[in-house]
């Protein structure tokens, strides 16, 4: 796992290593202000490490089905308020919990373990994410059974269900809320290649669009008009939201089809991605050219990458 900034040079250089997993990473995500990030894997559980400081902070004790080795992180977003002045975490695992963890203490140093609960029939929990609309705040999960589950969380009491559906054949792989007045849901489908926009009250299909065979991981841009996807087959390509059309396909030549995270970055100028060779791959958006290619190591995955804004961009892997 590395950590890429651009402060003192136009292109992405290598400015330290947080060591300490034994096994591969499922998911990473970084807070709001930057100070923090999370990381995720297997029996080693979630993981919170203070990025100025490049040190792993204390976990709250979480119960034993949550360690289970059976049980990996799967996903994981930070969920905290613009105006909360604690950090706030969310994830979930290969069994079907979700967890949410908040800062506690004078030097906010330590998370307390807000909820741990198992959800639905207890399948893996493939995405989640949140929105925030005056003081309600809501947490939407895709879960492996074709579930869609959202829930309302004030940071005080526990998750109060708001609606669950069952998709026919979609199995979700990412979900998005669309930052508008109706709250509705974008899901990406991880074997049909379907985009589904399901109605913020009551999960209603209110429309279906197809991007491909396959979706290995979606990103949808901030002004929600495009969207990227690893299609498994040849690398990245960009898409319209509103048909799923393809717009650009950025060929990375994969060797194995597995599924690799691909995400804007640099306010969407820039498309960062994963590979089954060992380095991520930093395209320019619009050209569709190969900026930069980042060397993580040798001969391995790179399934798990996140970017995000703080004084200067960075990518972490």
């Amino acid at each position: 796992m590395f950590f890429l900034p651009t402060k003192y040079c136009k292109e992405y250089c290598l400015e330290g290593r947080l060591v300490g997993h034994k096994n591969a990473i499922n998911c990473l995500a970084v807070s709001r202000n930057g100070s923090l990030l999370a990381s995720g894997v297997g029996s080693d559980g979630m993981r919170i490490w203070d990025l100025k400081r490049r040190l792993q902070l204390p976990s709250p004790r979480q119960n034993v089905a949550i360690r289970n080795p059976a049980n990996p992180m799967t996903c994981v977003c930070w969920i905290t308020r613009q105006e909360a002045t604690r950090e706030t975490l969310c994830y979930g695992t290969g069994l079907g919990f979700i967890g949410i963890w908040q800062q506690q203490g004078e030097g906010m140093e330590d998370f307390d373990a807000k909820v741990s609960r198992r959800i639905g029939t207890g399948k893996e929990i493939m995405c989640l994410t949140y929105d925030h609309a005056g003081n309600d705040t809501r947490i939407a999960t895709g879960t492996r059974d074709k579930r869609v589950q959202v829930w309302s969380f004030d940071f005080k009491g526990p998750l109060i269900p708001i609606f669950s559906i069952e998709l026919s054949t979609t199995i979700p792989r990412t979900i998005n809320f669309n930052r508008t007045a109706s709250r509705d849901l974008l899901v990406f489908g991880m074997y049909d290649g379907e985009v589904h926009a399901l109605r913020g009250t009551d999960g209603f299909i209110i429309a279906t669009s197809n991007a491909g065979p396959l979706i290995g991981h979606a990103s949808v841009d901030i002004a929600q008009t495009l969207f990227l996807i690893d299609n498994v087959v040849n690398g990245f390509s960009l898409h319209r939201l509103d048909d799923a059309a393809c717009i650009r396909t950025y060929n990375t030549n994969p060797v194995k089809t597995f599924p690799k995270q691909v995400v804007f970055g640099e306010k969407t100028d820039i498309v960062v991605g994963g590979s089954d060779a060992g380095v991520v791959y930093v395209f320019d958006k619009n050209e569709g050219t190969l900026k930069q290619v980042l060397r993580h190591a040798d001969k391995t995955r790179v399934q798990t990458v996140t970017v995000r804004h703080f004084h200067s961009w960075f990518v972490s892997v």
